[in-house]
């Protein structure tokens, strides 16, 4: 495979190739593939708001079906795989669900920040994975060594940004977020997305659009029991 041709098809989307990485023999057989002449996967994704102009869209965001999203996602994987003799895998199939987060750290400089999300060097916590593409074998180059930015914040205003305290040191309190955000329809939160998040000093110039943003709360909600 070309990848600068796959780099190219990509932008039609707004997305981008996240990294390249060779999957080993053992990660092959699971995945079923055949493991003859190696197998890498080539990580797809956003950075920023770089897909929304063009899911926003869509015909999955304006048809007021659920998961619009990955919808969306998992048919232009199949026409980006089809046109590349790939075969594409998704972060939301499961259970049990593909090691994303695992793959994403050895294809790129990234570390997981006190939020619990993957933060990059550049992009701060303003990117994801939407897809894998399954290819034939191709030399990976392994992302260069950094210290995380998280390390270096002293203040830590991501844990200290939340209204009711939802991010910590423990982790994150679900439900005191939910419960939150269901409660206070005039909360910034719903308007700017989430205040912890956006509180992070890495990456300010990815931060996503607003309506993004509140795509996401929505999302998020939606998702949520009650």
């Amino acid at each position: 495979m070309k990848l600068d041709q796959l780099k190219q098809r990509l932008l039609d989307f707004g997305l981008h190739l996240r990294g390249v990485l060779k999957l080993s023999m053992e990660e092959a057989e699971k995945l079923q593939v055949d493991t003859v002449y190696g197998i890498s996967i080539a990580l797809v994704g956003n950075i920023g708001s770089s897909y929304w102009p063009v899911f926003s869209q869509s015909g999955e965001f304006q048809d007021g079906q659920p998961d619009p999203l990955d919808r969306w996602s998992r048919r232009i994987a199949e026409q980006v795989a089809e046109t590349f003799s790939a075969r594409a895998i998704f972060p939301f199939e499961g259970p049990p669900y593909y090691p994303f987060q695992q793959w994403a750290q050895r294809a790129e400089a990234l570390s997981q920040s006190p939020l619990g999300l993957m933060i990059h060097p550049q992009y701060g916590l303003w990117h994801s994975y939407r897809f894998g593409l399954l290819i034939s074998r191709v030399t990976d180059r392994p992302p260069t060594s950094i210290n995380s930015p998280c390390v270096s914040c002293e203040l830590q205003p991501c844990l200290n940004t939340c209204p009711v305290s939802a991010f910590s040191s423990e982790g994150y309190d679900v439900n005191s977020c939910d419960s939150y955000l269901k409660q206070n329809a005039d909360a910034r939160c719903h308007q700017a997305g989430c205040l912890a998040r956006l509180a992070c000093p890495i990456g300010e110039a990815y931060r996503y659009d607003s309506a993004q943003h509140t795509f996401h709360l929505k999302a998020f909600l939606n998702a949520r029991p009650g």
